[in-house]
């Protein structure tokens, strides 16, 4: 490994080792509750590139449960398995889980910290999604594959905070410094600005566009960073902003090319190969000139649903629409180009 992947593996975390928190209740899920401290942490790399943690947290009481840090996201784990209960098997029907497979691949545990595991071992991996919220990741590194099941959390919820200092993640290489003619950099790297209450920093751009009878539209993807909050994006078409999240993909239903989420249902609206042209800045993981990825858009203004899939993984998000006043105030920019046509998710009353 080289420096930078050896400093993003032992610095990508925005928590510190020792540090004392405590789950309650209602936050434990399937996880025990009361008292904890992060006893021990790995840092995982998979083939593909990503980087993410595993925390173990010792309780008082001496049991113990999993914390996964990854892509800014936390996910408190048990180890459990995902069998149905007895009485909900019908001999001749199928068994119904409704977990939806959302990523699978080959990982290697690189370092280990305090009390963990020890670090170089290689293992496959899949994670999976529960419409309720729930996050399901089945190690096959074992003669029986170990399962453990959880749901999302915030640092809030287990009384933790943000260890001192920024994070440092994978410097992008392998593009040109500049950025292709036609693409500028709108919001400076590193810069800093408030969204939906939070303070968010810019660590990477990516330029990225896809074909469409015979001719290429592009945009920009600006990924955000709030050691509290995770990771955002801001992402800007044709002068048009939005501000997007991550969506646990159990939660979407697409049912006659309709997508529903929660409840909501949305119309379909483009799909098509994406292509990235150029990136700067720090990932959590590694990202190469010309990768592709299909994706596909539904919308319900001011919002706009997209799924990203490749080979190995499936991601979903949703954007809302940024008026460009808005986005200017937040980072102190002037001079932001003027939307070009209406966008598709704009809401009404915006022209």
């Amino acid at each position: 490994m080289n420096k930078a992947v050896v400093a993003a593996l032992t610095d990508s975390t925005v928590l510190a080792l020792g540090a004392r928190g405590k789950v309650r209740p209602r936050a434990a899920a399937l996880a025990p509750s009361g008292p904890f401290r992060l006893a021990g942490r790995v840092a995982v790399r998979s083939e593909a590139g990503a980087i993410w943690h595993e925390w173990k947290l010792a309780f008082d009481d001496g049991r113990e449960a999993w914390l996964g840090e990854a892509r800014g996201t936390f996910t408190l784990y048990a180890e459990a398995p995902i069998a149905p209960p007895f009485d909900a098997l019908e001999v001749g029907a199928p068994l119904a889980t409704e977990l939806v497979v959302v990523e699978r691949g080959l990982a290697r545990r690189a370092l280990a910290f305090g009390e963990a595991e020890a670090g170089g071992r290689s293992y496959a991996y899949a994670d999976l999604s529960g419409r309720d919220g729930e996050a399901v990741t089945i190690d096959y590194g074992e003669r029986v594959p170990r399962v453990f099941r959880g749901r999302a959390v915030t640092l809030r919820e287990l009384g933790l905070g943000p260890r001192p200092g920024l994070p440092r993640f994978l410097p992008v290489t392998g593009f040109a410094k500049a950025p292709p003619k036609g693409t500028s950099v709108l919001v400076p790297l590193g810069s800093t600005g408030t969204l939906d209450r939070a303070r968010f920093r810019v660590l990477a751009v990516l330029a990225r566009s896809v074909e469409e009878e015979g001719e290429r539209f592009g945009w920009q993807e600006y990924l955000l960073h709030a050691p509290a909050e995770g990771f955002r994006w801001l992402v800007v078409s044709e002068g048009h902003w939005s501000f997007v999240e991550s969506v646990d993909p159990g939660r979407v239903r697409v049912v006659e090319e309709h997508a529903s989420l929660d409840g909501d249902r949305y119309a379909p609206l483009s799909g098509g190969s994406a292509r990235l042209d150029w990136a700067a800045g720090e990932l959590p993981w590694e990202v190469s000139p010309g990768e592709e990825s299909t994706v596909r858009d539904w919308v319900r203004a001011p919002h706009l649903l997209s799924r990203e899939a490749t080979e190995d993984e499936v991601a979903w998000s949703r954007a809302s629409y940024l008026p460009p006043a808005v986005v200017a105030k937040a980072f102190g920019l002037r001079d932001l180009p003027k939307p070009r046509g209406r966008a598709p998710h704009a809401p009404r009353n915006v022209k």
